[in-house]
């Protein structure tokens, strides 16, 4: 891990997370450590290292509770996406405590806050998730399978640590979103697919695998797609799971899940669906 000065912790949103409906990124952490192969952020403009190195390094803001408590103000009010290139709850989160540092100095603002991870440790945070007002915390949940999750996402947290955590945090009254992306290969669909409608979750969100066509912005490892391959899941299973996930409720697919939390906790329309083409 590399311990580094920033200048500033809030960055004008772009690219997918612009065209949702966020003024504001906050991303305490560059790289991340949970190696998923699929994973977009190893192919942005902003990753200087080789794609090939993605998920063995992380950068940690040493600075970024610090550069929040003077910054957070300019958000007062707005909607901010954290985080757009990094997962906020690295493992390495849980001594540093930037996360925690950020959230603390944006109570008093009250910004429109989206927390996007797949690390249970979110849960840690609970006392002060609470204190926010316009706040939904996403999860990711991409698949029904440890074995497959293993095999995508060989050191990201286990699966049933994840529904635990997200059990926590709705009992605590915060919102909360399943992300089922990118949609992993799924064992028993339709168990899933009850299991996820009978938790609720306030935003329900899938989506495929993205191909770039060689442009810059996101992208699937070429990783994934041998996995994939391997496994024999292809665009038809992924949508047979989608049409079974919408006889239960609303299912928003792609970017268009990705939007702001309301002024109350509720959930609203999303923005126009577009591709995933051009992410921060």
């Amino acid at each position: 891990m590399e311990l580094i000065e920033s200048r500033s912790i809030f960055s004008p949103a772009t690219g997918f997370i612009r065209r949702g409906g966020f003024e504001w990124t906050c991303n305490p952490y560059v790289g991340c450590t949970f190696s998923c192969a699929y994973c977009y952020a190893a192919y942005l403009p902003q990753n200087r290292r080789p794609p090939e190195e993605w998920g063995r390094w992380v950068t940690a803001k040493r600075n970024a509770a610090e550069l929040a408590e003077r910054q957070a103000r300019k958000v007062a009010g707005q909607a901010v996406y954290m985080s757009s290139v990094t997962d906020p709850y690295q493992p390495v989160e849980r001594s540093l405590m930037l996360t925690r540092g950020i959230l603390e100095a944006l109570v008093p603002h009250r910004p429109r806050l989206t927390i996007q991870t797949r690390g249970p440790l979110v849960s840690r945070d609970i006392d002060v998730l609470r204190e926010f007002r316009s706040l939904r915390v996403n999860l990711s949940l991409p698949t029904d399978s440890e074995r497959v999750r293993v095999q995508f996402e060989p050191k990201a947290p286990p699966l049933e640590k994840r529904w635990d955590a997200l059990s926590q945090l709705k009992d605590a009254g915060i919102a909360v979103g399943v992300c089922v992306t990118p949609t992993l290969p799924i064992e028993d669909p339709d168990a899933f697919a009850r299991r996820i409608a009978d938790f609720a979750p306030a935003v329900l969100v899938c989506q495929d695998f993205h191909d770039a066509g060689g442009r810059f912005g996101a992208d699937t490892g070429e990783e994934a797609r041998r996995l994939l391959a391997e496994i024999g899941w292809g665009p038809a299973d992924y949508r047979r799971f989608v049409d079974r996930l919408k006889r239960d409720g609303t299912v928003f697919e792609g970017e268009t899940g990705f939007f702001p939390p309301p002024a109350a906790q509720s959930v609203v329309a999303a923005p126009a669906p577009g591709l995933f083409d051009d992410c921060e």
